[in-house]
């Protein structure tokens, strides 16, 4: 195969990442080769274990310190797994205009460093900030190659052992914090959400020096407003050279998905909308085809006025999902049309826990304020089966609403766990609010992360993304504190909850990566270090609390 080799194009501008979930079958056994897993729903199957703890060092197989912090998740293949952290910054006085990131390939055994990467970025941005930085890009891999993102304004191509194939840079437009989209692979294709006109959405910048922001973001004058709109972008992963381009519009707070349409045909969803007065109009939601010779075609496209898609767009072959003022939508996945709109603030049912009375009470036809436009913590939704689950914005709520019915039940969850360093029977699951002395700190001792200092990771956040392995659903939040969920109970009782783990210790950890499975080992990744879980069958039980 000829590739082309220290490939530059100065005039991309990269603001979120999706490449195509593949068309061959991966087994999850072996691979989680990008960030969505090998089925590109962030769903396999699996036997994953559902009790852990760093604090205890119980069912961790190993622990490997990283330079300085990062958010992406871990992707494996095989006995390799790849992620990415920033530069090390040499003061506290930097942290809030970072711009270069590392990428690492290690051993899926040992946790060894194998090779490392460096990826330039033009565009500063804080460290570990709440809602994104240089790293928020997971890598992708198709056990030939492997991809690195720099969400500051490159990325590159290495084969398997770290030798560059081709690397992209440009200066993106910035003129949100966001999440962006994670990567997806399928075939020859990747695909960015990125801006149209290259050259002028670079000028489109929200801050001007660290910590002073731009005295505005408009549009340049004399710029025809949809060409620095965002768009879905197919990007030949052999060249980094555009293929394709979508014609609505992506806006940069959705996280885009990938699926299969009722006729067999790949196609992504996408959304527009939410805060901070988005270019790309009008709000709604779009269903755009990445069959091969129709890639970027629109199959539908529908205005949803007040929409905010701080949210995972997903979908199957009949339905289309997302959220919209305290109402969850759906959407006929063939026309577009909307088919129903269902309330989630009213009529619910809800278990809610009295940590002074220790007990679990019942409440049915609650009316619940979950969340302001949209209900659920960004970016934190998973659809299984015919129920759509999320992390509650205002209140630290499990929900999930029933896609066919409308049913919608509530299940308060611990704000955080507090794990001790002696036994599981002796964590203290902290109700209501989280910690106030929460201070994580990077591999230097800087006190970096935001959100993760006030905050518990619910609400005004872009979380992790939720996995399901088998029929458990792992939530992990900013402190480290990570939900295990029985997807598969009737209703959503406290008996669903199977556990509460830890990636450290309460107070000093922070994470807003994706956990991921492979050869039944979990890969997590905090801003100190990447751990590697695995069940060696010791680990002392706990009953959630009754």
């Amino acid at each position: 195969m000829n590739w082309i080799a220290n490939t530059r194009s100065l005039s991309s501008a990269l603001l979120s990442v999706v490449v195509l979930a593949t068309p061959w079958c991966l087994q999850a056994d072996d691979h989680w080769h990008q960030p969505a897993g090998p089925n590109g729903n962030w769903q396999v199957d699996g036997s994953p274990p559902v009790q852990w703890s760093v604090t205890r060092n119980e069912n961790i197989r190993w622990r490997t310190p990283l330079p300085e912090a990062g958010m992406s998740g871990v992707t494996v293949w095989g006995d390799r797994v790849f992620t990415t952290t920033h530069v090390p910054i040499q003061s506290p006085d930097e942290k809030n205009a970072v711009t270069d990131i590392l990428g690492f390939c290690l051993d899926a055994d040992t946790g060894k460093v194998l090779w490392q990467v460096e990826l330039p970025g033009s565009a500063f941005i804080s460290l570990a900030g709440g809602f994104t930085d240089g790293t928020v890009f997971a890598p992708i891999t198709d056990g030939e190659h492997v991809w690195f993102f720099n969400r500051c304004g490159s990325m590159a191509c290495f084969d398997m052992h770290g030798k560059q194939v081709w690397i992209r840079e440009w200066k993106p437009r910035f003129k949100h914090n966001n999440r962006q989209a994670e990567p997806y692979l399928v075939g020859d294709a990747i695909i960015y959400v990125e801006v149209a006109n290259k050259q002028q959405g670079a000028k489109i910048q929200k801050w001007s020096a660290p910590g002073k922001k731009s005295p505005n973001t408009n549009v340049p004058e004399g710029v025809e407003e949809k060409e620095v709109w965002t768009y879905i972008h197919g990007i030949d992963k052999r060249t980094g050279e555009v293929l394709w381009r979508e014609d609505v519009g992506t806006v940069v707070h959705n996280t885009p998905t990938v699926g299969k349409t009722a006729d067999g045909n790949w196609a992504v969803s996408h959304a527009r909308g939410g805060p901070h007065q988005p270019l790309e109009k009008p709000a709604g939601q779009s269903l755009t085809s990445l069959a091969p010779g129709e890639e970027g075609k629109t199959l539908w496209s529908t205005e949803l006025k007040g929409y905010d898609p701080s949210f995972a767009s997903h979908w199957n072959q009949q339905y289309v999902f997302g959220f919209r003022a305290g109402h969850h939508v759906v959407l006929d996945a063939a026309t577009g049309d909307l088919l129903r709109e269902q309330p989630l603030y009213t009529g619910a049912k809800v278990w809610k826990y009295d940590p002074v009375q220790e007990r679990w009470g019942r409440q049915t036809d609650v009316a619940i304020q979950a969340g302001k436009g949209h209900p659920n913590t960004n970016q934190a939704n998973l659809v299984v089966g015919d129920w759509h689950w999320f992390l509650s914005h205002n209140v630290h709520y499990l929900g999930r609403v029933n896609v066919e019915t409308g049913i919608v039940e509530y299940l308060e969850l611990p704000a955080q766990l507090m794990a001790s360093i002696e036994s599981r029977k002796q964590d203290v699951w902290l109700w209501g609010q989280g910690n106030p002395n929460n201070h994580p700190v990077n591999a230097a001792g800087f006190s970096v992360g935001d959100k993760g200092h006030q905050g518990t990771g619910w609400g005004h956040i872009s979380a992790a993304s939720p996995i399901l392995i088998g029929r458990y659903m792992l939530l992990p939040v900013v402190t480290g504190t990570v939900y295990v969920i029985d997807t598969q109970t009737a209703e959503l009782t406290p008996d669903a909850l199977v556990a509460i783990n830890d990636l450290g210790p309460g107070g000093e950890t922070w994470t807003l990566a994706n956990i991921t499975y492979a050869n039944r080992r979990l890969y997590a990744h905090t801003m100190k270090e990447l751990i590697c879980i695995e069940d060696d069958g010791e680990a002392d039980s706990r009953t959630p609390v009754p």
